[in-house]
């Protein structure tokens, strides 16, 4: 007879510390699994970045190659990259036709610091108030200080825009006017302006289309066509108000050309003689600014050909009130 051997299972106690050990393994094995899963997508992240970073320099070699020039930002490239996105809050062109990328995100994932390539330490000739500067035969002076840190400068032309340039330029807002009243203004020098109104309704006796706002006069239109005709894009900054080309400011006014700031009543300024440079105004016409004054829609800030900062009626007919845009340039421009 055979005997039966008895199968003998599993206690209570013996299954609770099998998963009792089970656990413990889960609980040291789990990060040690998710620390290289991690550094590997780490690892991944950095090789996209050198990725794109190589990307970069083929594209500046391309552009030197086609164009013969150093391309002034990143967006004058075609990169040739098909990685995971790569966005990084600084590149860095440098002059050996290298990059440099740092603060980069990978598919917007952090790369925890990693940079790619060398930081370039780049020096830009410094300008002064009141310097010369040249820009495709034009002629501008700088009204910002710019240091040896800073990649762009800001300037006001030399001379105003001609009658032909205004006319041009204005066409369709102020050649509805004759030179005579709001519209095309010039002098026996060859200057042409326009008055800083919003609609044929604006005139004496009355408010009704008049505007001391820059954004939403007519003389805008012709300094944003002539900035788009006469300026290249990839040679300009645009400035804190967002503008390739404008008119001087209220705060270039007074604080870095050196005219006195008005009360809300006073509509005429004497120049600060002793602070302000020559450049500023001259004999043979006056300017307008983009700077209103304060509380009424009809009068703007000009500068007279006399010297003063002189808050005028938009309608006035004056044939000297020119226009003398301000433009920012990149330094690499000039």
């Amino acid at each position: 007879m055979v005997k039966e051997k008895k199968v003998r299972g599993f206690t209570l106690i013996e299954l609770i510390a099998v998963l009792v050990i089970m656990a413990i393994i889960a609980l040291i094995v789990t990060p040690l699994v998710m620390n290289i899963i991690r550094k590997a997508r780490i690892s991944a992240d950095k090789r996209s970045v050198d990725a794109y970073g190589r990307s970069i320099e083929l594209a500046i070699t391309g552009y030197l190659l086609d164009t013969g020039s150093f391309p002034t930002s990143v967006e004058q490239l075609t990169i040739e990259y098909s990685g995971n996105e790569v966005v990084c809050t600084t590149t860095q062109l440098n002059s050996d036709s290298s990059v440099y990328l740092a603060g980069c995100t990978v598919g917007g994932r952090s790369v925890d610091g990693y940079t790619y390539g060398k930081e370039e330490t780049i020096t830009y000739t410094a300008y002064n108030v009141g310097d010369e500067i040249t820009y495709k035969g034009m002629k501008f002076y700088v009204v910002s200080p710019s240091g040896t840190t800073e990649d762009s400068v800001t300037a006001l032309k030399e001379t105003p825009l001609t009658v032909d340039e205004v006319t041009t330029y204005g066409a369709g807002h102020i050649n509805r006017y004759t030179p005579s009243s709001q519209g095309v203004v010039y002098n026996s020098n060859g200057y042409g302006g326009m008055t800083y109104y919003s609609s044929d309704t604006c005139k004496s006796g009355t408010e009704t289309g008049c505007t001391s706002d820059y954004d939403d006069s007519d003389i805008k239109f012709a300094v944003d066509a002539w900035a788009n005709d006469k300026l290249t894009d990839t040679d300009l900054k645009a400035d804190k108000l967002g503008y390739k080309a404008r008119l001087l400011t209220y705060e270039e006014l007074t604080t870095t050309l050196g005219y006195t700031p008005a009360a809300k009543d006073v509509t005429t300024i004497k120049l600060n003689s002793e602070n302000t440079p020559g450049w500023v105004y001259n004999s043979n016409y006056s300017y307008w600014t983009m700077s209103p004054y304060q509380g009424e829609a009809r009068r703007v800030w000009c500068i007279n050909h006399h010297g003063y900062v002189y808050a005028d009626i938009i309608w006035s007919n004056y044939s000297l009130y020119v226009v003398r845009p301000v433009v920012t340039f990149s330094k690499s421009a000039l």
